[in-house]
């Protein structure tokens, strides 16, 4: 009896975590044209948006059609988190950047700050993700 009522406080406490679980979902609008990839990464730290330590939480890569696409990331814990995302014309799985470093892909971040002689910055462009919640947002391609 006591083995039952432990797999029942499992179960349940297993249903609630997932029901915890939350979802954001970015419709992205402006590429150039619908070859290759958008990659979208899904960020819960300043330091790993930056690229100096850490890895993304959760990186996506969808098809585009009529020069539009959206990215859903699942099982999103309650947290503070940042998008980045780029169109990968060339299907490399990097950003193609010309020798001065200025991107040669469209570009783009959850909340479309986007400084004209800079990167992106997480700071700029976090969002809080509530428990049990679906995130809408809507991002522009920054092209160059």
């Amino acid at each position: 009896m006591k083995h039952w009522m432990g797999v029942g406080a499992m179960v349940f406490f297993l249903q609630q975590v997932s029901l915890a679980q939350s979802k954001i979902i970015a419709d992205i609008s402006n590429f150039e044209n619908d070859k290759g990839m958008c990659r979208a990464c899904l960020f819960n730290s300043a330091a790993s948006f930056k690229g100096e330590s850490g890895n993304p939480f959760q990186c996506v890569q969808v098809t585009i059609n009529q020069k539009r696409s959206q990215v859903q990331f699942d099982n999103v814990p309650a947290g503070t988190y940042a998008i980045f995302l780029f169109h990968d014309t060339n299907r490399n799985n990097k950003m193609d950047k010309n020798f001065m470093g200025i991107p040669k892909e469209g570009y783009g971040a959850s909340l479309n700050k986007l400084p004209f002689a800079s990167a992106p910055t997480f700071d700029e462009n976090k969002f809080p993700v509530t428990n049990g919640t679906t995130v809408h947002l809507s991002i522009k391609l920054r092209n160059l």
